[in-house]
């Protein structure tokens, strides 16, 4: 290889590394500086500037969203492209043909793990792997990340929209096919390291809101994704339970400890697949019962368990242990 193409790949390299970097960070940086600043402000000589910093924060979020300017839409076509690349992710759709355009759907993507950064990469209109029938999906996350300044307007652009009730039922209203992570923070607390635990026993809420509008259920798992951070989380006996609940309340998510390469942000250089399995189909209820929407979470729990049992094989996770619960 010359001199001159080997520069060009080191160079694409370095911009893969930085466009993935500025997506987690945003998320990884706001929370922490969030944190420290709100400790700040119990202390009389930092307290002035924690609140600036604080006043600041809220000044960028006020700003109006918008449309993507069209070189911010290129850079997030980018973004998601790099990372694409970074992971080697294959995204795997066992029946594209079963989804329909004009048909909403209810993806359940799992696990959260430490961030899921699957799920923006997968199921985004810069991903040329996800079926026609899923276009225009739109992904559903805490409220607290789309009140971070430069995550608000980044993650809405990619489109990240509120996980609230009202919210949902108007995606799903329009036709709009929407991806969550059922689980969700509360996975964050039930972590375990060597293990997948998956949280949707008791998460009827999504099944329930499919079950209103008659969209089908899509189980999904991003295989590799738990790999991507190292992480701790921090509680007794080193940090008391109640600021550990303090932040979380604050936040809106479980306060995590979490590094990569060279305890950075930028994440591990792992392989990762996603399978998306296919459609369950819901009748359309207005109202349904417990035990009608316990059955057709227990259909999804099923589905969940049979992909991860075929895939794990043919992923490399081979000796992954998962529990759901």
């Amino acid at each position: 290889m010359s001199w001159h193409a080997s520069f060009h790949l080191h160079l694409r390299e370095i911009a893969m590394t930085v466009a993935i970097s500025f997506w987690v960070a945003q998320i990884i940086g706001n929370s922490m500086g969030t944190i420290v600043a709100l400790c700040l402000l119990c202390h009389p000589w930092a307290c002035l500037p924690a609140g600036i910093f604080l006043l600041l924060q809220l000044a960028v979020v006020a700003l109006p969203v918008g449309e993507a300017p069209y070189i911010v839409e290129r850079c997030i076509h980018f973004a998601v492209q790099s990372a694409m690349a970074y992971f080697s992710c294959k995204v795997t759709v066992e029946d594209a043909e079963a989804f329909k355009p004009g048909q909403a759907y209810v993806v359940g993507m799992e696990p959260h793990s430490a961030l899921p950064v699957a799920m923006p990469m997968v199921f985004s209109d810069h991903c040329d792997q996800l079926p026609e029938g899923l276009r225009g999906i739109k992904l559903l996350a805490h409220t607290a990340a789309l009140y971070m300044p430069a995550t608000r307007h980044f993650w809405w652009w990619l489109g990240v929209r509120p996980i609230d009730k009202a919210n949902i039922h108007k995606l799903l209203e329009a036709k709009n096919s929407v991806v969550l992570v059922p689980g969700g923070n509360t996975e964050c607390r039930m972590m375990k390291h060597g293990q997948e635990t998956l949280y949707l026993r008791k998460r009827l809420g999504f099944v329930r809101l499919a079950m209103n509008h008659g969209a089908p259920l899509v189980p999904a798992f991003a295989f590799g994704q738990t790999d991507t951070y190292s992480w701790v989380r921090p509680g007794p006996p080193y940090v008391p339970q109640r600021v550990v609940d303090f932040f979380r309340r604050v936040l809106g998510f479980v306060p995590l400890i979490m590094w990569g390469v060279w305890f950075s942000a930028v994440p591990y250089k792992v392989p990762m697949h996603v399978v998306i399995g296919r459609p369950l189909q819901t009748p359309q209820m207005d109202n349904p019962c417990d035990k009608d929407v316990q059955h057709y979470l227990d259909l999804y729990i099923t589905a969940m368990e049979k992909l991860c049992d075929k895939y794990k094989h043919e992923t490399g996770h081979t000796d992954m242990q998962f529990q759901i619960v």
